[in-house]
């Protein structure tokens, strides 16, 4: 049964964001790679993990998201607002039924384009 709890959600996320920071040191992207503690509800990195890594000469703004469902629209615009203040938008979803090797990414079709040309 999903996790309904305002502390079991947020304990979602928190897992989540350690999934990507692992993924990020494991890939050596980024071996200092980090949780910015409070992502988003302080005055510092907007971005939930707080990395060097850049995408197309941007800094990666890296917003995660552990739902039972999906909604690419709302989830969307909370990763959008990160693009304002100079990051490339990258939003991460994965859903609770999933494995973590089973999470998701959404990026603009153009930045997929250049990463893979």
């Amino acid at each position: 049964m999903p996790a309904r709890t305002a502390k079991a959600r947020i304990q979602k996320g928190k897992d989540l964001e350690n999934y990507v920071v692992e993924q990020l040191k494991e890939k050596g992207i980024d071996l200092r790679a980090r949780r910015s503690y409070g992502s988003g509800n302080s005055n510092g990195i907007k971005a939930d993990i707080d990395t060097s890594a850049t995408v197309l000469g941007q800094a990666a703004g890296f917003e995660c998201k552990h739902v039972d469902r999906i909604n690419i629209p709302e989830q969307w615009k909370q990763t959008k607002k990160l693009e304002t203040l100079g990051y490339e938008p990258i939003l991460v979803i994965k859903q609770t039924a999933d494995k973590y090797g089973d999470t998701k990414v959404v990026i603009y079709l153009e930045t997929l384009l250049e990463l893979i040309k």
